[in-house]
C-alpha cells in the first residue's frame, strides 16, 4: 500500500480531536483519550511547536496515522535527540505502514536536521510488532527499562529503547552495542 506524509497543521484540530479519539491505543499510557485532553495538548503545543511536528500518515485520501516527532530542539543546528510517536488505526495495521513510516520519519530526521547524530524510540516491551518494525528500519536495541512504562490502571511495563545512527542509516549498516564495555 502506497502512504502519504502532510504536516499536521492548527486547523486540523478537530480532525486530530477525532482521529484520536476513534481507537483505543493500547500499548500508549493513556490508550483511550479524551477529546478535552487532546484540546489542551494542542493548545500547550504538544503535537506541534518550534521542537516538535505532527504528520498524517495518509493512504487513499484518508487519515489512517499519525506521527509525532519531539525533542527537536528549539534551533535548526541543535544536537538534542529526537524521539517518535507513532499511531496507525486498527484496521490499517498489519499491512507494512508501519515500516514505511518509520523509514519516511527517519529520513524525515536525518534529511532536514542535519546536527542530528542519533534517532531514538521507546515502546513497550511487549509490543512485539513495534519492536519487530524498528529492528527491520534498522534501529538497534540500545535498552530495557524495567517497569517504567505506566498504563491508565496504574500497572508498570517493561520498556525497550531503541536507536538509529545517522552513520548507520547512511551507510545501511547496523552498529551493534557492545554491553560489555
Amino acid at each position: 500500500m502506497q502512504i502519504s506524509f502532510t504536516e499536521f497543521k492548527p486547523e486540523d484540530k478537530d480532525k486530530l480531536v477525532r482521529f484520536l479519539t476513534s481507537e483505543r491505543w493500547e500499548f500508549h499510557s493513556t490508550p483511550q483519550i479524551l477529546a478535552e485532553k487532546i484540546d489542551e495538548q494542542i493548545k500547550k503545543g504538544h503535537y506541534s511547536s518550534s521542537d516538535i511536528k505532527t504528520f498524517w500518515i495518509c493512504a487513499d485520501g484518508s487519515k489512517i496515522g499519525i506521527i509525532r516527532l519531539f525533542d527537536l530542539g528549539d534551533e535548526l543546528g541543535s544536537t538534542e535527540t529526537p524521539l517518535f510517536d507513532v499511531r496507525i488505526t486498527n484496521q490499517m495495521r498489519g499491512k507494512g505502514i508501519g515500516k514505511q513510516a518509520v523509514k519516511w520519519i527517519t529520513e524525515y530526521v536525518f534529511t532536514n536536521y542535519p546536527s542530528k547524530n542519533r534517532f531514538e524510540a521507546n515502546t513497550r516491551a511487549d509490543n512485539i510488532t513495534m519492536r519487530r518494525v524498528l529492528e527491520h528500519c534498522g534501529f538497534v536495541k540500545e535498552a530495557h527499562y524495567r517497569r517504567a512504562w505506566p498504563d491508565e490502571n496504574g500497572n508498570h511495563y517493561d520498556c525497550a529503547g531503541y536507536c538509529i545512527l545517522r552513520s548507520d542509516w547512511v551507510n545501511k549498516t547496523k552498529t551493534p552495542v557492545d554491553f560489555n564495555k
